[in-house]
């Protein structure tokens, strides 16, 4: 598939699709992406990151070809969908009025359109949720 980025979900919410193609906002320059939210007075997108430990953990014992101990992983954290919606919304409004300032801006701008809906629905329905990393 390649590097995405997608919204993972705490609990799973009738009816709303979190899949989507977040290869854009993944290639896109991420320091240019932090100083932007920082510039912006929002939190940047990768402080919403986190991963499941267990995942990790299988993943870093099939890479490292032992299962002999386990692995101190850091624990899953889950933020408010309001928090990151501030980001989402921010970005896309700065980004939509100042073209050209990210290499495939449109395409990012349509993925942070997507980001938006899906933490909209997830705010609503009071889930919470982080950023992912599909490689």
């Amino acid at each position: 598939m390649g590097l995405a980025w997608y919204i993972a979900a705490e609990n799973d919410v009738a009816g709303l699709e979190t899949f989507f193609n977040g290869k854009s906002i993944a290639h896109a320059d991420e320091a240019h992406l932090e100083r932007l939210c920082e510039t912006l007075g929002v939190r940047p997108l990768m402080d919403f990151f986190s991963v499941d430990p267990d995942e990790t953990e299988a993943q870093l014992h099939a890479y490292l070809d032992t299962d002999d101990e386990p692995l101190d992983t850091p624990e899953e954290e889950w933020f408010a969908a309001k928090d990151g919606l501030l980001t989402v919304r921010t970005l896309r409004e700065y980004l939509d009025s100042h073209p050209a300032q990210l290499d495939r801006q449109q395409e990012i701008l349509t993925e942070l359109a997507e980001y938006q809906r899906i933490l909209e629905s997830l705010d609503q329905n009071n889930t919470r949720w982080h950023l992912a990393i599909d490689v």
